[in-house]
C-alpha cells in the first residue's frame, strides 16, 4: 500500500499523543518555536490546532512531499506523558508528527506521519508563526547511500519532491539513504527513513511508497550527483 489508512494513523495519534485524555483538550506548554523564541498557543488558538494534530479533524493525510525549507518547532505535553515535540513547514503548509503508525504493508513501518492540519488550524498557525524567526532551511552535508558515501550531497534534497505515490511493486530489496544535516530537521532526524529499490524504480519516503523514472533510482544507487 502506499500509504496507511487515515484510520490506522489516527488511532495511532490518539495512542501516542493523547492517551489518558478525557477530553479534547489542548495539551500543556503547548508552543511554536522558531530559531530564537517560542510562542504559546492558548485559548482558542490551542484548541483549534490540538483538534486537528491530536484528534484529526480536518487532517489530510498526505505522502512527505516538502522539500528542505525554513521550518519551525512544535512542544507540548499532555499530562503524565513525556514531552514531545513536531515540525510545522510553513511554505509547505505541512506537519511532521512522530508516533508509530499502525498496520502497514512493509517489513519497515513508518515511524513518523505528515498532514496537513485543518484550514483553521493553518490559520492558527500561520498567524503565530509570522511574529517570530524561523529556524532555517537546513543544507545537506553528508548522504549515504546503503552506508557508502554520495557525491554531491545537496544534491539529495531533490528526494523529497519527486516521484508519484503509487502501490509498492515489492521490489527485491532496499538501500538506506541517510541525509545529515549541521542542526536536527524534519529531513534529516533520527527518525527520517528514506530508501531507493535496489532494482527499478522506486523510494520510500516516510512511510509512503513513490513511483521514480528507473534511471533516476539508479544514479541514487550509483552515488551520484541528482542534480
Amino acid at each position: 500500500m502506499s500509504r496507511l489508512p487515515v484510520a490506522a494513523v489516527l488511532a495511532s495519534f490518539v495512542l501516542v499523543f493523547a492517551t489518558g485524555a478525557e477530553a479534547k483538550a489542548p495539551p500543556d506548554g503547548f508552543r511554536l518555536c522558531g530559531v530564537s523564541a517560542c510562542v504559546s498557543l492558548a485559548g482558542n488558538d490551542a484548541e483549534a490546532v490540538a483538534v486537528s494534530l491530536f484528534y484529526g479533524a480536518g487532517v489530510t493525510f498526505i505522502g512527505p512531499t516538502a522539500v528542505p525549507s525554513d521550518f519551525y518547532v512544535l512542544r507540548w505535553q499532555f499530562a503524565n506523558q513525556r514531552p514531545e515535540s513536531g515540525y510545522y513547514i510553513g511554505d509547505s503548509r505541512l506537519v511532521r508528527l512522530f508516533g508509530a503508525a499502525l498496520g502497514g504493508s512493509t517489513s519497515f513501518d513508518a515511524a513518523v506521519s505528515w498532514l496537513r492540519p485543518s484550514p483553521g488550524a493553518l490559520q492558527v498557525l500561520g498567524r503565530l508563526s509570522a511574529g517570530i524567526k524561523p529556524m532555517p532551511a537546513p543544507t545537506i552535508t553528508r548522504v549515504t547511500v546503503g552506508g557508502r558515501p554520495a557525491r554531491d550531497p545537496a544534491s539529495y534534497a531533490r528526494l523529497w519532491a519527486v516521484g508519484s505515490a503509487a502501490l509498492p511493486a515489492h521490489p527485491v530489496g532496499w538501500l538506506r539513504v541517510r541525509m545529515t544535516t549541521v542542526a536536527q530537521s524534519p529531513w534529516s532526524d533520527s527518525l527520517t527513513d528514506v530508501r531507493v529499490s535496489r532494482r527499478g524504480g522506486w523510494l520510500y519516503r516516510d512511510g509512503t511508497f513513490y513511483r521514480v523514472p528507473a534511471k533516476f533510482a539508479a544514479r541514487i544507487r550509483a552515488r551520484q550527483s541528482l542534480r
